[in-house]
């Protein structure tokens, strides 16, 4: 629940000190500047945020949050209080939240986790977790491991999500669509990526139709979208069912602005480009990193980094940081 995010801010502290309590304090610093206080508000506030706690005596101590998208729960955080653990706490939670999470019909539950951690890893496996891919490079340098572990009648679910990216010549819509695919074949996933150019390349329209699957994908070619990313207001309009991105019809200066439609929310990122990074060819990655938030994909699991192509790659990445909302130490 959302009323529970400012008691769960100092639990997330604590969990941070604990589990990464190896590494280094610049490294926990980072982690509480974008999850507990001020950052975990702003998550709390987000739709697709989800919170689930343990009481004793009214009192949280335990809770397990994460982010919905597409019918898959990703949890970024479990924690219980050390004086209740071996109780049952944590295992009546997790169970809670399954059963909450079948009735919103989610197929899936995933998290990925310090891969150092191996007694919550060997916890997980015990409550029927899988094994999933091993990241061996995060933001960190830290090594994650993916868990996973299907849920109510995920044999019949959509396992695909579809991606339609609309624009111009010269708008780096290109950039944007290879680097959020190699993002999304690091982190496991089968990735189509199509793109589509106008004859007339250097002024003409372009689009890409990126689909990303837990299995085989039979159909490159996307008929309706998860998610359209619109850069053009001259393009014609593509069947999209959650999100429309819209630089033309947002030009103010903040992130945060939003116009409703009945095709989803769109938010703007010209102005803010110019006034950030100087230039308006950074629309692109600040709607990479608003796009991966969306989806659920935090950017400290992988050293997008090592992605980026080498040209103005520390601004490309402070864009994509921006986008996301991510806090450096601070």
């Amino acid at each position: 629940m959302k009323k529970d995010c400012p008691s769960v801010s100092r639990l997330m502290g604590m969990l941070i000190d604990e589990i990464y309590e190896n590494e280094t304090e610049k490294i926990r610093r980072i982690l509480k500047a974008n999850f507990t206080g001020n950052a975990l508000q702003e998550f709390c506030q987000e739709a697709q945020m989800a919170l689930y706690v343990g009481e004793n005596d009214g009192k949280i101590v335990a809770f397990a949050y994460g982010w919905l998208f597409h019918n898959v729960c990703t949890l970024y955080w479990i924690y219980c209080i050390n004086k209740y653990r071996a109780k049952g706490v944590t295992k009546d939670l997790l169970q809670y939240l399954e059963d909450d999470l079948v009735k919103q019909e989610v197929y899936k539950i995933e998290m990925y986790v310090y891969a150092e951690h191996l007694r919550f890893l060997d916890f997980c496996s015990k409550l029927g977790f899988k094994k999933g891919i091993l990241i061996r490079k995060s933001m960190f340098g830290i090594k994650i491991r993916k868990l996973y572990k299907y849920i109510g009648d995920h044999e019949q679910a959509e396992k695909e999500r579809k991606i339609k990216i609309m624009g111009e010549a010269g708008q780096g819509i290109k950039l944007l669509s290879f680097t959020l695919a190699s993002i999304l074949s690091q982190l496991g996933y089968e990735v189509s990526l199509n793109l589509e150019y106008d004859s007339a390349v250097r002024s003409g329209n372009i689009s890409s139709d990126l689909i990303y699957s837990e299995k085989k994908i039979e159909n490159p070619i996307i008929d309706e979208a998860d998610i359209l990313i619109k850069f053009t207001q001259y393009r014609e309009w593509f069947p999209a069912r959650k999100l429309v991105i819209d630089e033309s019809l947002c030009p103010t200066k903040e992130l945060t602005c939003e116009i409703k439609s009945i095709k989803g929310t769109a938010y703007g990122f010209a102005d803010v480009a110019i006034s950030k990074f100087g230039s308006k060819i950074f629309i692109n990655m600040i709607a990479l990193g608003r796009i991966l938030r969306y989806l659920g994909i935090n950017i400290m699991l992988l050293n997008i980094k090592d992605i980026l192509p080498p040209v103005s790659v520390d601004k490309n990445l402070a864009a994509i940081k921006f986008g996301f909302q991510y806090r450096d130490d601070i």
